[in-house]
């Protein structure tokens, strides 16, 4: 089926569109950077599509060496935009990186749906599970610590080119892995890799939050 990336794009991303005008501010940005996720899905579709045709490899080799550099990043670079020129603050680039990285899933796995559909017929209930807590979470992590990372260091002149590059590098190698397990002997290792690192991200939030609460109750006491 030729052009199954704009089918699903339209099908997906334009009700995301559509919803930006009424919804109020903080929801406005989430479904803006859903939206932005699912423009850099497509966008480095044709541009995956292009590299493979130059160069000729399997896809084992495109998607352990070549995809998981372009698509982290491309999808970095409306973190970086934003952390640049609108707000560094933490909560608002960890949410609009996570929602950068989910949308950017949820293009990328309605596509491999249907070309999965149309290619064998059907799909099973494990299959949708390892693409959604595997590939869904995958990408929606990577860029998470890339924009949380840059807060930190968004007004550190030295460090900032210095600490990009260490960020988008650390989401590559990440990528990776998860690739390189995902479709070897070991891909239940792979696709629990994202959901195990998730919990922890979970854990860490649940100890700054409640960190927070204690400190802000102590300051009123």
């Amino acid at each position: 089926m030729e052009n199954i990336s704009y089918i699903v794009f339209m099908c997906f991303a334009l009700p995301f569109l559509l919803g930006i005008p009424i919804a109020r501010k903080q929801t406005r940005l989430v479904l803006l950077y859903i939206f932005i996720g699912m423009c850099c899905c497509l966008f480095i579709s044709e541009v995956n599509g292009l590299i493979n045709s130059l160069i000729g490899q399997d896809m084992f080799y495109l998607t352990t060496n070549i995809t998981p550099m372009t698509e982290e990043l491309i999808k970095a670079l409306p973190v970086l935009v934003f952390a640049i020129f609108i707000s560094s603050e933490r909560q608002t680039l960890l949410t609009i990186a996570f929602m950068t990285g989910l949308g950017f899933a949820l293009l990328e796995n309605g596509t491999i749906l249907v070309e999965t559909v149309v290619v064998q017929g059907s799909v099973d209930i494990l299959w949708a599970l390892i693409r959604t807590l595997g590939a869904g979470l995958l990408h929606s992590l990577c860029t998470t610590a890339v924009g949380v990372g840059i807060s930190f260091i968004r007004d550190q002149k030295k460090m900032f080119l210095c600490g990009s590059f260490a960020l988008l590098s650390m989401a590559i190698v990440y990528h990776s892995v998860y690739n390189t397990l995902i479709q070897s002997d070991y891909k239940y290792l792979g696709a629990a890799m994202p959901m195990i690192t998730y919990m922890v991200v979970i854990v860490i939030l649940v100890i700054v939050y409640k960190k927070r609460i204690h400190k802000k109750t102590k300051e009123t006491a």
